[in-house]
């Protein structure tokens, strides 16, 4: 409409005059606009507007504007669900199990799949603050040593790895360790649509790192800090397989054709035995995901899965 195409323009106008008006863009433009008072504020578009009493922030509408002190933006602690929270594929699970630093539930990455291999937070405006502050708790099973996985931070467009925790130099395998990470405006561009990402940088689908109970604080004028800081809690000495029911599915139970479905999280491959009441061995092999128990007579028996560095045990029923 304007400009090396012409000198062409656009208006809408109502009882009061020129609402909004406009020529120059790009392939569209979108524009807010109020009737019968002040024009609404955005809170992302890093002006003071609308009953906005910062900017950004405050108003009817807006986060509170901070005051100084520490604000918190998000709380993950994933018991119901992700908690806003986005699964990144294949290789990024929700857990159940004693891998989980607080309650039942945390988030399970594994391999290097890139963002397959991750979870990334919501959008946050963090324009209004000095620094920012993410803790965290993890867990690591099985990462060989020098496997790494990383805290990245998105400012708005692009991303950067701002900590990363390498197994034999940063952690241990079966312990929880506690994890906080500074990010100071000096430093990092925050923006109006920051966002976090944990991804694990790995080598297979059996090194696993578990995400728990995520806060994310804002921290106005002032400073608490720049840095890292890294604490081990506990160790837990776990030999007992995937841990979560939903890694381990088993259908049709009970069998009544010839076929036992296995489902497995991702790609995971590996053997099985079938046992009897009595610890007999009946079954076994190297193909995990469709079984045929034809020759097994009617009856409840155990199933044992192995990929190589877990095992874990279902039952089911021929009939």
């Amino acid at each position: 409409m304007c400009c090396s195409y012409g000198n062409g323009n656009y208006s809408v106008t109502g009882s009061t005059g020129t609402l909004v008006s406009g020529s120059s863009f790009g392939s569209s433009e979108a524009t807010d606009f109020c009737l019968g008072g002040a024009p609404a504020p955005t809170c992302t578009d890093g002006i003071q507007n609308g009953d906005e009493t910062g900017v950004d922030c405050g108003g009817s509408s807006c986060a509170p504007c901070s005051t100084g002190g520490t604000e918190v933006l998000h709380e993950g602690y994933f018991e119901s669900g992700w908690d806003g929270w986005s699964d990144g594929g294949s290789d990024c699970y929700r857990y159940s199990g004693s891998r989980s630093y607080e309650g039942n539930y945390s988030i399970r990455l594994r391999d290097n799949s890139g963002t397959a291999s991750a979870m990334t937070s919501p959008s946050f405006n963090l324009t209004a603050y000095g620094q920012v502050e993410v803790e965290f708790y993890f867990y690591a099973y099985s990462m060989e040593n020098n496997e790494d996985f990383w805290l990245r931070y998105y400012n708005g467009s692009s991303w950067t790895t701002v900590a990363s925790y390498a197994r034999g130099t940063n952690f241990d395998n079966n312990t929880f360790y506690t994890a906080t990470v500074t990010l100071d405006a000096s430093q990092y561009n925050f923006a109006s649509n920051s966002q976090f990402r944990f991804q694990c940088d790995a080598s297979n689908n059996s090194d696993y790192i578990y995400i728990d109970q995520v806060t994310i604080r804002g921290v106005g004028s002032g400073s608490r800090g720049k840095g890292n800081s890294l604490q081990a809690i506990r160790t837990l000495d776990t030999n007992d397989g995937f841990t979560s029911e939903d890694d381990f599915l088993l259908y049709p139970n009970p069998v009544k054709g010839a076929i036992l479905n296995v489902k497995l999280p991702g790609n995971i491959s590996g053997s099985f035995r079938i046992i009897n009441m009595i610890g007999q061995e009946v079954l076994k092999g190297n193909s995990i995901k469709e079984i045929n128990v034809s020759s097994l007579k009617s009856g409840m028996y155990f199933i044992e899965v192995n990929d190589g560095e877990e095992i874990m045990t279902k039952k089911f029923i021929k009939q």
